[in-house]
């Protein structure tokens, strides 16, 4: 095709990963959704009741809880997350 996506050889791989900066690569996303999900109480309090729950009764799952508590914990996330962002 003339179209055709050109091939990243070794070369070309070495040229790019040369260019990249030698500083040490941070994440600030776990400590971002730490701070976050202080601000999800509800959300927390409704998923560690249902792990209580399950852990008596030895069957079932939380994953709906879970998924309320993620959806929180995201939403106060992004905004924050492309700010430390180079």
């Amino acid at each position: 095709f003339p179209f055709s996506k050109p091939k990243l050889n070794a070369y070309r791989l070495s040229q790019l990963f040369s260019t990249m900066s030698e500083e040490e690569i941070v994440d600030h996303l776990p400590a971002l959704k730490a701070s976050c999900a202080k601000h999800c109480p509800t959300q927390t309090k409704a998923y560690e009741a249902c792990k209580d729950r399950i852990a008596k009764l030895g069957e079932g799952d939380c994953e709906a809880w879970y998924f309320d508590f993620l959806h929180c914990v995201d939403h106060c996330v992004a905004p924050q997350a492309f700010k430390k962002l180079k």
